[in-house]
């Protein structure tokens, strides 16, 4: 909708900024900030990113030119600046609006690669004239940049190897320091945890309320906060069900200058009616949107409704969203209240920042958003639980996606609460099952493009889990397709050679001992530990001591964790997802007789019916086995 309004900014705005001709002060200043992210950028993830990206420039720039052309301003020339600002003008436009109230019998145009129809038509000529005039509406040219780095020395302080150092529990704080650490850049991670009691979130509209808190935060910042974003300082935020995540990384100068923006916020973000509407209203669209999302995600939703505790559906979800009762400013406002009310405060200093800064810093926080050190403490029990099952459960589901033939099949089998141990047998079988996995069910039998075995950790357990998507064979079929590749890899575990072993044994090693290329690299290595409370921070020494020791001179450990996982005894933990494409008919979730599968078979996905059939179900516990 108001497109047209949409373009009539636009122009004002570069007519504006043409008018005001090429300001050099703020050109020194994009000038020193591109120098200063150049010189103090991180490295890539990877060495193929790296070398991707420098293949990229080769055809854009002269060899002198490859690394620095797409980032610094040597020299500045405004007489380009100003003919590039001439050419943006509506004379020059191509419009291309994409509109979900198209109507394809208006089309004139066919695209014959991607099969789509659409209209084109030339811009009024009087409508280009107005754009060309247009002016107003409050908007003026970019302010000068006032949060450029300057101060750049590093600090010395770092808490070393063996992981992060608490220098603060008291009341309803917990204050952890990992100051400098690999990464040496004057840059920094604060990361927050404001913690909520499993009080706080029991029904759909709570979730519902905490999602939206991140998109209302955003549209009450973004403007304030544009100029520290611009400068090299970022913040994020989101929303669990154990609490609200923060973190503000970047050069530390002025980082502390964000914080004090953004915390206030936090805990009163003081929105309108209008931009609460505008977040709800897009949260919406995004649930009622179930094309975004390819069926085995579809898949993967069921799995996490049915296998972790007092989980909602899409639907559910969707539901609340739009009931503007339940879903409302007031209620937004009453919700903020209560999981403030015995909220607690973790924190994490990364980077940049050393130990006395630190403390002044979470002072301040504590400040900022009310909970503080002179609290009396908090009790929280809030962590995400697992199914247990005493069967085998299999869910059985229709892919939402209209007319779409897909079908997705996934297939987990849990291993339990894992020892160090069992982490790096675990880590290798990863490893050992992905390419048989896709070569049997990809390659050969041609079951979908979809194709993954690989080992993954939910929560407090590890499982090994298969997934497929495709349309050529239903899911009934596919799962035991599935079950006879995960049987027949046990002779291929059974069999690997001791070279074979040594060799990936060597792998596992490296990955294990490789530097954290980035500093949130950095802090994720022990941030997620902080938040679950686990505190496990020795468990990369660990592993790698238990993988040269002699207790893993050979393969047997890891026959024996595949087959403690996936062989069919009485107490294996299998739990499968069906979803069925639009091939299938709606008969196709029941099955038909008395159970005669001996499962637990669920073909409604909704917090309530999973509730139900999941009744006096155990859960496994939330720990973490640090030896």
């Amino acid at each position: 909708k108001n497109t047209d309004l949409v373009l009539e900014y636009l122009f004002a705005y570069l007519n504006d900024v043409r008018a005001a001709g090429v300001d050099n002060k703020l050109i020194g200043s994009l000038q020193q900030l591109r120098l200063v992210n150049f010189d103090y950028r991180e490295k890539h993830s990877s060495e193929f990113e790296l070398v991707s990206s420098l293949a990229g420039a080769l055809p854009k720039y002269a060899p002198e030119d490859v690394l620095t052309g797409r980032v610094l301003m040597d020299k500045p020339d405004a007489a380009l600046i100003n003919e590039v600002l001439g050419a943006l003008t509506p004379s020059n436009m191509n419009v291309v609006l994409v509109d979900p109230q198209f109507k394809h019998e208006e089309a004139n145009q066919h695209e014959p690669v991607y099969d789509f129809k659409y209209r084109e038509e030339a811009l009024d000529s009087a409508f280009v004239a107005r754009l060309a005039k247009a002016a107003g509406h409050g908007l003026l040219p970019p302010p000068d940049l006032q949060y450029v780095p300057r101060k750049l020395d590093l600090i010395s302080e770092g808490a070393g190897k063996d992981g992060p150092e608490q220098l603060l529990k008291q009341g309803r704080v917990e204050l952890w320091w990992l100051g400098m650490g690999e990464v040496k850049l004057p840059k920094a991670i604060i990361s927050l945890k404001l913690g909520f009691p499993s009080s706080a979130i029991t029904q759909v509209q709570d979730l519902i309320l905490g999602s939206l808190h991140s998109r209302v935060l955003q549209l009450v910042l973004e403007e304030t906060s544009d100029a520290l974003q611009t400068c090299g300082v970022s913040y994020n935020v989101g929303a669990q069900r154990e609490g609200i995540s923060l973190s503000f990384s970047g050069f530390d100068e002025h980082i502390l200058e964000l914080v004090k923006m953004v915390m206030p916020r936090v805990r009163s973000p003081r929105a309108e009616a209008s931009e609460f509407e505008m977040a709800r209203r897009q949260l919406v669209l995004d649930l009622a949107d179930i094309t975004k999302k390819q069926p085995y995600q579809h898949a993967l939703e069921a799995f996490e409704i049915v296998t972790l505790k007092d989980r909602f559906s899409r639907q559910e979800m969707l539901a609340a969203a739009q009931n503007t009762e339940l879903v409302s400013l007031a209620a937004y406002s009453k919700f903020l209240d209560q999981v403030f009310a015995e909220a607690r405060l973790t924190a994490l200093f990364t980077g940049n920042i050393g130990k006395a800064r630190s403390l002044e810093m979470t002072a301040v926080i504590e400040s900022l958003i009310g909970i503080t050190r002179d609290q009396p403490k908090a009790l929280h029990d809030s962590h995400v639980a697992v199914v247990d099952p005493k069967e085998e459960v299999e869910v059985r589901v229709h892919n939402p996606i209209p007319n779409d033939p897909n079908s997705a099949t996934v297939v987990s089998y849990q291993f339990g609460v894992p020892k160090i141990t069992d982490r790096i047998h675990l880590a290798m079988l990863g490893e050992v099952i992905d390419r048989p996995v896709f070569e049997a069910l990809r390659t050969e039998r041609q079951l979908g493009y979809v194709v993954f075995g690989w080992v993954a950790t939910h929560a407090s357990i590890v499982e090994v889990r298969v997934l497929v998507q495709g349309f050529r064979e239903q899911p009934d079929v596919v799962g035991g397709l599935i079950e006879d590749v995960v049987q027949n890899l046990t002779s291929v575990v059974a069999s690997m050679s001791q070279e074979e072993f040594e060799t990936r044994k060597q792998t596992l090693r490296s990955t294990l001992t490789k530097p954290a290329a980035t500093m949130g690299h950095e802090a994720g290595r022990y941030w997620g530990q902080i938040w679950d409370q686990t505190y496990c921070f020795q468990k990369q020494d660990l592993q790698v001591k238990y993988l040269d020791s002699k207790e893993f001179s050979s393969p047997a450990p890891l026959l024996k964790a595949w087959r403690q996982a996936v062989e069919p005894t009485a107490h294996r933990k299998k739990v499968s997802v069906k979803l069925f494409g639009s091939k299938a008919e709606n008969s196709s979730l029941e099955l038909h007789g008395d159970n005669p599968t001996g499962k637990k078979v669920i073909t409604l996905v909704d917090s309530k019916s999973v509730g139900k059939e999941l009744e006096g179900e155990q859960y496994w516990p939330h720990e973490y086995i640090c030896k």
